[in-house]
């Protein structure tokens, strides 16, 4: 059995020459006149199945890596929670261990001090004295050096006051001696010249 013939579709001019489709049937004869324009539009907008399915695997492809995108950034995000948590853990261990270091060492003097007045009571009573002895001498000794450095520091000063004073003192009268026998050289210069050159008087 022969195959139908399909209906087929012509091009035409108007008499304006808008490009025309003239759509005939299997035998040949026009049943529709359409624009070319609007034709050819309508033509384009349809798509084949294997066109669809082409399309449809793409989106799925799409949609697939979306949602791998998706779960790669969601392992990213909760690595990042854990390192800041646990830096975060790492701060605070740090912390605590910085104020236990500090407060043992505040606690260190007196810890000491407590532990030399135990060490002392454990002594007998003479050697107690001998220690207390000790102690008053070393206050004694140490007012006594600070008071000398004082002492010490405002005669220094008094001395280099009185050395810069008499320094002055001495410049000036240098620089006074100076101007005087400056003063001599110009005027037996002066006697000089007037000795050399005759008729000219002051």
């Amino acid at each position: 059995m022969a195959a139908k013939k399909k209906a087929r579709r012509t091009t035409h001019r108007s008499s304006k020459g808008t490009k025309l489709y003239a759509v005939r049937d299997a035998k040949g004869r026009i049943k529709d006149i359409q624009s070319y324009k609007r034709a050819h539009g309508a033509d384009l907008k349809r798509k084949a199945k294997a066109e669809g399915a082409a399309k449809k695997s793409k989106t799925k492809a799409k949609a697939k890596a979306k949602v791998k995108t998706k779960v790669v950034k969601a392992k990213v995000v909760k690595a990042k929670a854990k390192v800041v948590k646990a830096r975060v853990q790492a701060k605070g261990r740090m912390a605590k261990a910085g104020a236990a270091v500090r407060k043992a060492v505040r606690k260190a003097p007196g810890q000491a001090r407590a532990a030399v007045r135990k060490a002392v009571k454990k002594m007998p009573p003479k050697a107690q004295k001998a220690v207390a002895r000790a102690e008053k001498n070393v206050g004694k000794t140490v007012t006594a050096v600070k008071k000398k450095a004082s002492q010490t520091a405002k005669q220094t000063q008094a001395v280099v006051t009185q050395v810069q004073e008499s320094a002055e003192k001495t410049v000036n009268s240098a620089i006074g001696e100076v101007k005087d026998l400056f003063q001599k050289a110009s005027d037996a210069v002066e006697s000089a010249v007037a000795s050399v050159v005759p008729g000219e008087s002051k």
